[in-house]
């Protein structure tokens, strides 16, 4: 663990530096042709950002993938890629993520110089043979959690014990088939370990940290991923920054009482669980998620408008079976029939369509009516968000004070949704009260 924390200091910190005598960009996606070859280094920046930069001869003919930029408007393939191998001082290899590299721009000088940004670099290394798997993240600059573990440490002088200090910092839960520990660790670090039996899914870290995310209202990204499983162990250093921008959001539970912490960690398993079952990739819930939460980091219109129609989206994602059309389509079907047939003006043709159309979709309000009323949940929330969502996905701009409070009330509605969708019945923060129904 103190490696691990090591090096995501260094990479938080900017001080990151892995000399590396060798280098090679291989050819994407096979990766067996070398496009070039130098020597070089890896390092962080101040803003914990990874980028390499490497220093190579003029080779003879020069490879298309290193001068291979497009016009505007074309998509690169894959062949278009390289991705970075380098050994560094300790003998040990990183390989990147695929990158872009142009050097039509290099000075004419003797050598050439790649200096580029990297999202990843990864070491593997063999292990002996386990049954057993193990995963480690360690992520910086977490806010403060429900710790509900002691963790004492003895004060030795000479080689005995002269006291013991103790510490909340831990917590330790059953997710899936996996032992979870989350532990605070110094300088506003958090690790999360797991150990199961069997080997861990590839995504396993990273919708863990979405499922902080959540229950946070923040978006929490690695330094650090460790993944130890049937006889290898991967480490994979991942770039900044890790900064936590001011946002309009706020956690969905609160956890200013025992049963809230309970809540907070009853909460985070069961979207991850949620999530996890899906298998779905790039997941449609985790990008409308991150994209409220972008929102709600600029200005209250922004917060606003990204709410509102995140809302929508969701509902229609999440509450799909909860409602169905009131005007089934078989029986509105020979009136379009008609329509189609009927030799009249074209946009009042066009205009009749669609109205008829939206009698048989399911628009987003019914679907959250319906499921306010099967649940219990206090329809005015979804009058609120209609109220919200109407001006703003119209351009109107909402007052202040009536934007907050209706902002206020779809965070809530919001929240609500998503803790229903994963199967979570405990407290939710109530945003749309007056104090937000915290005891004063």
């Amino acid at each position: 663990m103190d490696q691990e924390l090591e090096l995501a200091k260094a990479i938080k910190n900017g001080t990151l530096d892995l000399i590396c005598p060798e280098m090679e960009l291989l050819v994407c996606p096979s990766y067996h042709e070398v496009a070039l070859k130098g020597a070089g280094v890896i390092r962080s920046d101040q803003l914990g950002r990874l980028y390499c930069r490497m220093i190579a001869p003029f080779s003879s003919p020069r490879h298309d993938s290193l001068f291979g930029v497009k016009p505007i408007g074309k998509l690169y393939v894959p062949e278009d890629y390289v991705m970075l191998r380098a050994i560094d001082e300790k003998g040990r290899e990183w390989r990147s993520n695929p990158i872009r590299v142009d050097l039509h721009n290099d000075l004419p000088v003797s050598n050439y110089e790649v200096h580029t940004q990297l999202s990843s670099i990864l070491n593997s290394e063999q292990r002996g043979e386990s049954k057993d798997s193990c995963v480690l993240v360690v992520i910086p600059r977490v806010p403060d959690l429900p710790f509900d573990a002691l963790t004492q440490t003895s004060r030795l002088v000479d080689k005995r014990e002269t006291g013991f200090s103790s510490c909340l910092d831990h917590h330790k839960h059953a997710i899936g088939n996996a032992t979870v520990t989350f532990r605070r660790l110094e300088g506003g670090f958090l690790s999360v370990s797991a150990v199961q039996h069997g080997a861990f899914f590839s995504r396993w870290a990273g919708l863990m940290c979405q499922a902080l995310s959540f229950a946070v209202a923040q978006t929490l990204s690695p330094a650090v991923i460790v993944r130890e499983f049937n006889d290898r162990i991967d480490l994979s250093l991942y770039s900044g920054p890790f900064w936590r921008l001011v946002s309009m959001m706020h956690r969905p539970v609160p956890f200013t009482d025992l049963r809230g912490r309970y809540d907070f960690w009853r909460l985070v398993e069961l979207f991850f669980l949620h999530v996890e079952r899906d298998q779905v990739e790039p997941h449609p819930l985790l990008e409308e998620i991150e994209g409220i939460r972008r929102g709600s980091q600029g200005s209250l219109q922004t917060a606003c408008l990204t709410l509102a129609v995140g809302i929508e989206s969701i509902a229609r994602l999440l509450l799909h079976d909860n409602f169905s059309a009131l005007i089934p389509r078989p029986s509105i079907a020979p009136l379009l029939k008609y329509l189609d047939a009927w030799d009249g003006d074209d946009t009042l043709k066009k205009r009749a369509e669609g109205s008829l159309s939206q009698m048989v979709d399911i628009r987003a309000s019914d679907l959250m009516y319906a499921w306010a009323e099967g649940t219990g949940v206090d329809k005015k929330l979804v009058d609120d968000w209609r109220k919200l969502r109407n001006p703003k996905a119209h351009g109107s701009s909402v007052a202040l004070e009536s934007g907050w409070g209706l902002y206020c009330s779809a965070l809530e509605l919001f929240n609500r949704i998503i803790a229903y969708a994963v199967g979570y019945d405990g407290q939710i923060l109530q945003t749309s009260q007056p104090g937000w129904g915290i005891p004063q």
